[in-house]
This record gives C-alpha cells, sequence and structure tokens, in this order.
C-alpha cells in the first residue's frame, strides 16, 4: 500500500501579519489546517492571544509594531528562536485612513507609510537571512485593486499599495539566486475590518465621492477565508515554478 502524501506546508514555519482579524486571521487558519507552524504578529495582545487560540495546531502570537523596525528584528528572532527556521512571510497588515489629504493629521500620514509600505519593507529585511539559510522560501506581499483605480479620501492608502507593488518586483530580482520566490497578491474589495475606525463624517463624504465618480460597483466582495485559500496555493507550489501575481477579484 502506497504511503499518505506528506503536505507540502506540513511543518513549514510561516510568518502572517496582521493576523488577529480579518484576511490575516484567515490565511492563519488556512496554513495551520495544512499543518504549517504559524507565527502570528499584530499589535493588540488580546485579540492576538485569542486569534492564536482558536488556531488548531502550532500557532505562536507575537506582539509586534511592523512600522518599528526593532521590534520587527525582535519578532523575527523571537519566532526563529522558538521554530528553528523559516519558510514563508506573508506581508499581509494594512491600514487606511479615510480623509482628504489636506485634512489629514501627521499621525495618519505616517501610520499608513509605517505600516502600509515601510513595514513589509521591515519585515522582508528580516526575513531575507532565514529564508536563504533554509534553502529558500516565499515572501507574498497584499496589495489592493486601488493602486489601478486609487479611490478619493483614500488616496495615500492606494499610493502605499503602489510603492508595494514597486518594491515587490525589484526584491524578486535580488533574492531569485536564493530561492526565495516574491509574490503579489492584490485583492479585490474584501470583507475584513478594514473601515471600523472610520470617522462617519468623513466615510460619509468619501461614499458621496466614489458614489458620484462611479467607484463603487455592484460586483461583490472576496472573502478573507478566499485570500488565504490563493495564499496557501501560492505557498504549495513546487519549487521549480513561482507565481508572480495573484489578483483574486469578486466573480
Amino acid at each position: 500500500m502506497d504511503e499518505p502524501a506528506v503536505d507540502a506546508l506540513a511543518g513549514r514555519v510561516v510568518i502572517v501579519t496582521g493576523a488577529s482579524r480579518g484576511i490575516g486571521l484567515a490565511t492563519a487558519h488556512a496554513l495551520s489546517a495544512r499543518g504549517a507552524r504559524v507565527a502570528m504578529l499584530a499589535r493588540g495582545k488580546q485579540e492576538l492571544e485569542e486569534a492564536a487560540a482558536s488556531l488548531a495546531g502550532d500557532a505562536l502570537p507575537v506582539v509586534a509594531d511592523v512600522s518599528d523596525p526593532v521590534a520587527v528584528t525582535a519578532a523575527f528572532a523571537q519566532v526563529v528562536a522558538h521554530f528553528g527556521a523559516l519558510h514563508a512571510l506573508v506581508n499581509n497588515v494594512a491600514v487606511g485612513r479615510i480623509d482628504r489629504v489636506e485634512d489629514a493629521r501627521d499621525e495618519d500620514l505616517v501610520a499608513q507609510v509605517g505600516i502600509n509600505l515601510l513595514g513589509p519593507i521591515y519585515c522582508s529585511r528580516a526575513a531575507i537571512p532565514p529564508l536563504r539559510e533554509a534553502g529558500g522560501g516565499d515572501i507574498i506581499n497584499l496589495s489592493s485593486d486601488s493602486v489601478e483605480r486609487p479611490f478619493p479620501f483614500l488616496s495615500v492608502y492606494a499610493a502605499t499599495k503602489g510603492g508595494l507593488e514597486t518594491f515587490t518586483l525589484g526584491l524578486r530580482g535580488e533574492v531569485a539566486e536564493d530561492g526565495i520566490r516574491v509574490t503579489l497578491l492584490r485583492s479585490g474589495p474584501s470583507l475584513t475590518s478594514f473601515a471600523r475606525d472610520w470617522q462617519s463624517e468623513a466615510a460619509g463624504r468619501a461614499f458621496e465621492a466614489w458614489q458620484a465618480g462611479g467607484y463603487i460597483h455592484a460586483g461583490g466582495v472576496v472573502t478573507p477565508e478566499v485570500i488565504g485559500a490563493g495564499v496557501v496555493q501560492i505557498l504549495t507550489l513546487p519549487v521549480e515554478a513561482s507565481v508572480f501575481t495573484l489578483d483574486i477579484r469578486p466573480r
């Protein structure tokens, strides 16, 4: 009798940022269900620990702000010390502050650039040495269809995602010889808590502008679970293959 096939993700160590809710949590569940050991990064300790406890497999909650390079370095060292290796990084976490640029607060601009663009850069920098030591691996950067048509009142968010896509293209060439695959996963509208901190007045103005400009379409949304399944597909490809861009949209 043939031996049962071993799952390609079984025992592999994957870091997921923004893993306490939404796409990050759905991705962590999808990876854990396939036998991966998941390091879950987020800023809120209680929410993160509750999220990690909801996984059936081996999960490590690590409290870290990805916009802080010192915190990122410490978090990755903790993950490698705990699991003994690193095989993949999913740069998922992102924030969007809704407002006109002229009204944007300094702290909101800094947060978006720091978390959405510098965060993946800091995390990728920290991931490359252990990925190389493991003989190769994957970096997946999550972007948004807003790079193709930036919404008014979310122009800074779209700009950070545009920068992330450019970074992804450049990084791919830098680490290819190390056996590290770099994939851009671009998502359409999804069911997440992305808008939970938006102020109602600013959100109202934004929705009016989006409706007037034809930005809102009745095309549905993508669930976080679908994005998580996309991450699994990328990570389970044979090593000789690579997905450069996976663009997931509502049907």
